[in-house]
């Protein structure tokens, strides 16, 4: 049976796309109500606005937005109950808050229920320090409609993976977030909300804003709607400016949200992923500390030989390639003769290889069975402390080989990073787009990848801040080739504000619907 909020198939979403004037919290909220209105005139039965959408974004001060700040029974609440109501609709907005009881200010969102009752309750952890506490680690984020479960974060929260990640093994269906991101000239966050979406097989709705405020220009931000393949859905606008732009969400026969999650996460490996929640914000030399090999630059080559045979392509680029350089080919039926062959071009070049088998057939998942090939003796593998993937130092580097299905789970990338490798290593038989996008954005678990197929090869940094880190492409017939300086793969920032507990546990399945309006 169909849901009494939607239509046989789809239910409708929308986001209010505002303009928000600094410092106007009365007339952004008559814009917020008169812009619901319009959007639950398109039919949508969720709402979603902006991040700070009451009062802006960019204050420096607790006395500069306090005067502003809502409180769970103020008016600018009770007004958009009132709202939910008269639009039977779900409405999610993100809105300053102050604590009733202790003065204290967060950045926070707030969703209504179509009766008028606040069901879920947020406050951003990845919060702004200049006046805002961060929200505690562990809460209860997840909340339930007809279709299915919801979770809320907030903007830049998306950026530290645990945090989409603990929403959908609580049960999340559908990532509901309030943003004030601008669009960079990657298409950061646009591909950090594609991510989200893919390694969580869930949707994500993210309602942006638009104007320019201070230094922050926002002319070019976007809201979007992303399926659980990583697909951003096109919408329609209504209202002035396009302030309003709807979806239609598809739904199961059961009325219930579309998702991937569970097969998702059927891939992860717990056990693999304990040293996550060691906490190293006190440590401030992670080489010392962790037995790291001294810091230097590494040059890295990841080779894409398309449908040359990969070491025939290896020949003809090796000259290229400086004494000590790492080199990384692609996933292969790499027989003994063909190791030997590595093994002397190896020595010849004086550089490191790193090749890794194909499993055999019929073999469900791939083991461990890299092989390191190097002129200087890089000795057994290191024990590592959590996984089993093979650990090498090389060089300046600690390096780790992980295999492509192992690495879409953000845990690994972040436990590696924790446990003080330097570069991920990924052989791979083949690279999508979707595992490009990926392996792109995988270092914002603090550690650099490299990644080698025959079509796609890709060596990335830790970024600098909430984007992208630097790093080089190849495509096929071509060789990816960068300097990766391991004394800044050290300098690695961790959000351990995060509900460990629940990462350890396992997923949340479908619960029946709950019935929210009379």
């Amino acid at each position: 049976m169909a849901s009494a909020f939607s239509s046989d198939r789809f239910l409708k979403v929308a986001t209010v796309h505002m303009d928000v004037e600094y410092g106007n919290p009365k007339k952004n909220l008559d814009l917020l109500v008169w812009l619901c209105r319009s959007a639950a005139a398109l039919g949508a039965k969720l709402i979603c606005a902006p991040e700070m959408c009451l009062t802006g974004y960019a204050y420096h001060s607790p006395g500069a937005i306090m005067p502003m700040a809502e409180t769970l029974k103020g008016k600018a609440l009770e007004t958009l109950s009132q709202v939910a109501t008269e639009c039977q609709a779900f409405l999610v907005a993100g809105l300053a808050e102050k604590d009733a009881e202790t003065g204290m200010l967060f950045n926070s969102a707030f969703a209504i229920s179509p009766d008028g009752q606040l069901v879920c309750h947020y406050r951003k952890i990845n919060a702004e320090t200049r006046w805002a506490a961060p929200g505690p680690a562990v809460q209860d984020n997840v909340f339930l409609t007809p279709w299915g479960g919801l979770g809320l974060l907030i903007c830049s929260d998306a950026y530290h993976s645990l945090l989409p990640r603990v929403a959908a093994i609580k049960g999340a269906s559908l990532l509901v977030l309030p943003t004030n991101w601008p669009l960079s000239e990657d298409g950061f966050p646009l591909s950090l909300f594609c991510l989200r979406a893919m390694e969580n097989g869930v949707w994500v709705l993210a309602a942006n804003r638009g104007g320019q405020e201070d230094e922050i220009d926002f002319s070019k931000a976007r809201s979007l709607l992303v399926d659980p393949q990583g697909q951003i859905f096109r919408g329609t606008s209504s209202g002035v400016d396009h302030r309003v732009r709807s979806y239609e969400l598809p739904l199961t026969d059961a009325g219930l949200i579309e998702e991937r999650r569970l097969p998702v996460m059927a891939g992860r490996q717990p056990d693999q992923y304990h040293r996550i929640y060691g906490d190293l914000s006190r440590i401030d030399d992670l080489t010392g500390y962790l037995g790291l090999p001294r810091p230097g630059y590494l040059d890295v080559h990841a080779l894409a030989p398309g449908r040359a045979e990969p070491l025939e392509f290896l020949d003809k680029v090796l000259d290229l390639f400086s004494p000590g350089s790492l080199v990384l080919l692609p996933q292969a039926d790499y027989g003994e003769e063909r190791l030997r062959q590595i093994n002397r071009l190896a020595k010849k070049a004086q550089v490191g290889i790193i090749a890794s088998k194909t499993p055999p057939m019929g073999t469900t998942a791939l083991t461990p069975a890299a092989r390191f090939l190097a002129s200087k003796q890089l000795g057994a593998p290191l024990k590592s402390n959590f996984s089993l993937w093979p650990v090498h130092d090389y060089g300046p580097a600690r390096l780790m080989v992980a295999d492509l299905d192992s690495l879409r789970h953000p845990e690994l990338a972040l436990a590696a990073a924790k446990d003080g490798v330097d570069l991920i290593l990924c052989p791979a038989v083949d690279l999508s787009k979707e595992d490009g996008l990926m392996l792109r954005l995988r270092p914002i678990e603090q550690v650099a990848v490299a990644a080698s197929s025959p079509n796609l090869a890709q060596i990335h940094l830790i970024p600098q801040g909430h984007g992208q880190g630097r790093g080089a492409t190849a495509l096929a017939g071509q060789v990816a080739t960068y300097s990766v300086d391991t004394g800044l793969t050290r300098r690695k920032s961790f959000q351990d504000r995060v509900d460990f507990g629940a990462v350890f546990k396992s997923p949340v399945p479908g619960r029946p619907w709950l019935k929210v309006h009379p």
